[in-house]
C-alpha cells in the first residue's frame, strides 16, 4: 500500500510551511534558562534561587538570582539557556486542508484501546520500574518489564536485542529493541520509543510511562501486520529518569552501527493516557517546527485531537535523536492539564484514558503512513 503522502513530497511540503505565521515568542532580556525537568523535588529546590518568566505547556522559563555556576551540580544540569527565538508553545499552522486517505485510515482504525490498555498494565504491575532497582535485585520490577516487553515483541515477530549498556549491581541495565528489515538495500528507517522506567514506586507509573511503552507495543503490532519500504525499529528505553540514559545510550549504539545516518524520522511516546482538553503536544526543536506543523494536520486528518506544537525539546527520549540531528517528536499530553499524580505513588490505570492514548497512537501511525510504503501482508 502506497499512502498519499511520502518523504519526496517532503520539500514541497517545507515550501507550503515556510510562509505559515509564527507567533512571536515571549520577550526576555538577560539570560534565561528553560527547565529541563518538571519533578515536584526539582522545583521546589530551584525555587529559592530563580523566578518564573514564561510558562506554557511543557515550556517553563526562569531567570536565576545567583549565577549558574553557584548552584549545586545536579541543578545546574536540568537547566539550559535560550533564546527568545527558539520558544513557541500553541496550536500546529492549519496548513491546506486534505482529503483522509483510506488506506491511512485502514491502518489507523486497527488500534485497540483495550489491548493498549492491557500492554499497560502487564508494565505497571511489574512492581517498581526504576531503574536503581537493578542495583537491588535481578527479579526486579525494571527487569521484570524488560523481560515482558522482549517477549512481546518475539511473539509478534520481531528480532529483538537487549541492548545492555550498564552493569549494575544485580543485573544489567537494557533497553529493548525490536526491528524488521524491508529487505531493501539502503533501506530508511524509522524508529518509536518509549521508555518502559518509571520513578520507582510500587506498581505505579501506568502514565508515566506505561503508557507510552504500550503506545509502542501497540504500534508494533499492527505494523507486524504490513511490510514497509523502511526498516522499522521499535525502542522500550530504559533509565529515562535518570537523565535519559536509555536514550543516549540508543543514539549511541545505533551510531556505531551505521543505523543512526540512516533514521528519516523518529517519534517518542511518553505519557500518553491522561486527557482532560483533547490536546496533544507534539514537541521538537525549531529546525523541525515545519515537520511538525505537518505532524498537526496528521492530528486533525486522522484522530480527534487537537495539535500543539512545543518548542525547544526537552526531558525524554526524542531529545537524543534531536541532538543528533534526526527529525524527531514527542506526543504527549498537554502540560497545561497534565497528569495531577504525575512522579507520585497515585499514578495508577484506573484514572487514564485509554481512548485518548488510542489516538495518539492512531496519530503515529497515520505518520509513520505518511512516511513509508506499507502493504498488507498476506498469510
Amino acid at each position: 500500500m502506497k499512502s498519499s503522502s511520502s518523504l519526496a513530497t517532503l520539500p514541497l511540503f517545507l515550501f507550503f510551511c515556510a510562509g505559515a505565521a509564527f507567533p512571536q515568542p515571549p520577550a526576555f532580556s538577560g539570560t534565561s534558562y528553560l527547565l529541563l525537568s518538571h519533578d515536584p523535588v526539582f522545583l521546589e529546590q530551584l525555587s529559592g534561587v530563580s523566578s518564573e518568566i514564561y510558562s506554557s505547556g511543557r515550556t517553563r522559563l526562569v531567570k536565576l538570582s545567583v549565577p549558574l555556576s553557584e548552584l549545586p551540580p545536579e541543578l545546574a544540569a536540568k537547566l539550559r539557556p535560550v533564546s527568545p527565538g527558539e520558544i513557541y508553545n500553541g496550536p500546529a499552522a492549519t496548513g491546506e486542508q486534505k482529503a483522509a486517505d483510506p488506506d491511512v485510515l485502514a491502518i489507523t482504525s486497527k488500534v485497540d484501546a483495550r489491548r493498549l490498555m492491557g500492554y499497560a498494565e502487564a508494565i505497571t504491575m511489574t512492581g517498581k520500574r526504576s531503574a536503581a532497582q537493578l542495583d537491588v535485585s535481578a527479579a526486579s520490577g525494571n527487569r521484570l518489564a524488560m523481560d515482558y516487553i522482549a517477549n512481546a515483541f518475539k511473539d509478534m515477530g520481531y528480532a529483538v536485542e537487549r541492548q545492555c549498556y550498564r552493569d549494575r549491581k544485580a543485573d544489567k541495565e537494557c533497553n529493548i529493541v525490536a526491528r524488521r528489515k524491508s529487505g531493501q538495500a539502503g533501506a530508511k528507517a524509522i524508529l518509536v520509543i518509549g521508555h518502559m522506567d518509571s520513578v520507582g514506586l510500587e506498581n505505579a507509573g501506568a502514565d508515566d510511562n506505561a503508557s507510552g511503552s504500550a503506545g509502542v507495543l501497540e504500534m508494533a503490532k499492527i505494523l507486524s501486520g504490513y511490510k514497509a519500504d523502511h526498516d522499522l525499529i521499535f525502542v522500550a528505553a530504559n533509565g529515562e529518569e535518570n537523565d535519559i540514559t536509555g536514550g543516549y545510550a540508543c543514539a549511541r549504539k545505533l551510531k556505531e552501527s551505521g543505523e543512526l545516518s540512516r533514521l528519516a524520522w523518529a517519534i517518542n511516546m511518553d505519557m500518553i493516557s491522561w486527557n482532560k482538553d483533547g490536546i496533544i503536544e507534539i514537541e521538537t526543536n525549531k529546525e523541525f517546527s515545519a515537520l511538525a506543523d505537518w505532524v498537526g494536520a496528521q492530528a486533525r486528518l486522522y484522530t480527534k485531537l487537537e495539535p500543539y506544537i512545543a518548542m525547544p525539546a526537552w526531558g525524554s527520549d526524542h531529545v537524543p535523536f534531536l541532538e543528533a540531528g534526526i527529525p524527531t517528536y514527542l506526543s504527549i499530553q498537554h502540560w497545561e492539564a497534565h497528569n495531577p499524580c504525575y512522579h507520585k505513588a497515585c499514578d495508577k490505570l484506573e484514572s487514564l484514558s485509554w481512548d485518548y492514548a488510542a489516538q495518539i497512537v492512531r496519530l503515529n501511525l497515520a505518520v509513520i503512513a505518511g512516511k513509508t510504503r506499507l502493504t498488507p501482508v498476506r498469510p
